[in-house]
């Protein structure tokens, strides 16, 4: 527990913040997150300090029990409010995404917005790289020392990784602007230690801008490919064996994918659940996870009731040890999607965003990790609770933190409650108005639920034309790769850049995440 309670609270937010720091040393990045996590560590010495008066005024209270206290009270609000939604997006979903017409009015409206912000991540970055160039054709106007010199290296090495992303990101379609209007408050000239700032600055604002150009077109392929698929099941066009052997990825799945009965069979049973079980699975699935959401609500409604209690009647008696693990199991990790879910699926300019194919980047990642951590053991000790199964070793443990007033013992009966209201507020569409009124639609999290009825006509034709555009595209790539093929490795120099990545990914030359990580 005090592993994990550091990885969460201490360490992952300084990577974070290295991940993203432009220094050219080890020791500068670490001491640049260390300054941008200082209002944090301020807040962190005011609450150590309150907790010094409260020792002094509560005797016996610990600072364990205060910890165990506050990350358990942290979490538990944070599970409540995402179980709150969950557990009404889930089954909300899952109901949605059997009816491809309905997905497609969303996604088409949601094509036009991803467009342009994908456009716009890509300008930026070419302008950042404009002004990278500049800096370093700087460098052979006058002799720097040697830090700056190694700076300057560095900044090189960045600016190749970005003009690579660039590149990669508009298939070599178009050149660098000139004349950008750079990354913005990145200061040049003055004196070394200035320069050699401004230096990491402009490293720093060129990896931010890489990152979010390739965050911008992960999530407009991802939006794509649900395009495809929704408008091929629409139409009721299912791949071929051929296509679909084409999308296996790894080596041992391209060799399996050689053997014509693996391929039958695998051909079979996609055509099977795509035409025949996909429109009648998902909406059982959605009806089945309602009734567990319906469940999981009222149990904690009852949750101060001493005569009944909805969790807790499969319980009531001893069923064995495997049979009260899996009765355990089922319940439990309905919860953990359900509180899950928003995570997953919140994609913030600029900060965060989960996507397919190992694209995403490592702060991403560090963040996702260290709110998951921070929420098991808040919302396992919870589910113990609900279902009041007493002395594990968990509870043990957590047991300590009810000597703390208010955040030991209270606020562990009484704020779970209030995933009830939550779960009203998302059914009646509260949510969703809440975020478009305050211009939040970054924080939303279903497609669905942004499509408005202003001006709906006429982003349903543009989404549509947008996304038959990249249909288009992606059938002469295809072409253009076949007829590389044919005329062998000779006509490699006029063929476009993104048929020669792709062909290299194809053939297992280049790995499929080849350009995922951030640059060093």
């Amino acid at each position: 527990y005090w592993a994990t309670f550091l990885l969460c609270w201490v360490l992952c937010p300084i990577l974070i913040e290295y991940e993203s720091a432009g220094d050219f040393t080890v020791l500068s990045r670490l001491y640049s997150s260390l300054r941008r996590k200082a209002a944090w560590r301020g807040g962190y010495l005011v609450l150590g300090v309150s907790m010094v008066i409260c020792f002094s005024i509560g005797g016996d209270i610990g600072l364990r029990a205060w910890c165990i206290a506050a990350s358990n009270a942290w979490g538990l609000l944070l599970s409540t409010v995402l179980m709150g939604y969950g557990l009404v997006a889930v089954p909300r979903h899952l109901w949605h995404l059997a009816s491809p017409r309905e997905q497609l009015s969303a996604l088409y409206c949601m094509a036009v917005t991803m467009d342009e912000a994908r456009s716009s991540t890509q300008f930026e970055l070419e302008d950042v790289i404009s002004e990278a160039r500049t800096e370093i054709a700087s460098r052979s106007c006058r002799h720097w020392q040697s830090e700056l010199e190694r700076a300057f290296d560095v900044l090189q090495l960045t600016l190749e990784e970005c003009v690579l992303v660039n590149c990669e990101l508009t298939n070599g379609a178009r050149g660098l602007r000139a004349g950008g209007h750079g990354c913005g408050g990145v200061s040049c000239g003055g004196a070394d230690s200035s320069r050699l700032e401004s230096l990491g600055e402009l490293r720093r604002a060129m990896k931010q801008a890489a990152t979010e150009a390739r965050r911008a077109a992960c999530r407009w392929n991802e939006l794509v490919r649900c395009c495809l698929l929704h408008e091929d099941l629409e139409e009721q066009m299912y791949p071929s064996a051929l296509e679909l052997a084409a999308s296996w990825q790894g080596s041992w799945m391209r060799t399996i994918c050689h053997w014509h009965p693996v391929r039958a069979c695998w051909h079979g049973f996609v055509r099977l659940w795509l035409g025949t079980l996909r429109p009648r699975v998902l909406p059982a699935a959605g009806a089945l996870c309602g009734v567990l959401s319906a469940v999981i609500v009222l149990g904690q409604l009852t949750m101060l009731s001493n005569t009944w209690s909805l969790s807790s009647l499969p319980f009531k008696e001893g069923h064995g040890f495997w049979f009260t693990q899996g009765l355990c199991m089922l319940p439990l990790s309905y919860m953990v999607c359900a509180a899950y879910w928003s995570i997953f699926r919140l994609k913030i300019a600029g900060w965060y965003g989960l996507y397919s194919d190992h694209s995403s980047d490592t702060s991403s990642l560090l963040w996702c990790a260290s709110i998951l951590g921070r929420l098991a053991a808040p919302l396992c000790y919870h589910f113990l609770l609900l279902v009041r199964v007493e002395h594990t070793a968990l509870q043990d443990m957590m047991d300590q933190m009810k000597v703390v007033p208010v955040l030991g013992s209270s606020i562990n009966e009484v704020l779970p409650m209030l995933v009830g209201l939550f779960c009203l507020c998302n059914l009646l569409n509260v949510h969703s108005r809440f975020v478009s009124l305050c211009g939040w639609d970054m924080l939303e999290v279903e497609w669905l639920s942004l499509v408005s009825s202003v001006d709906t006509k006429h982003l349903l034709l543009e989404g549509r034309r947008l996304i038959e555009r990249e249909r288009q595209k992606r059938s002469e790539d295809r072409g253009g790769l076949l007829d590389m093929h044919e005329r062998g490795e000779a006509s490699r120099a006029t063929v476009p850049l993104r048929w020669q990545i792709a062909a290299l990914i194809e053939d297992g030359t280049l790995p499929v995440d080849w350009n995922a990580a951030s640059p060093p």
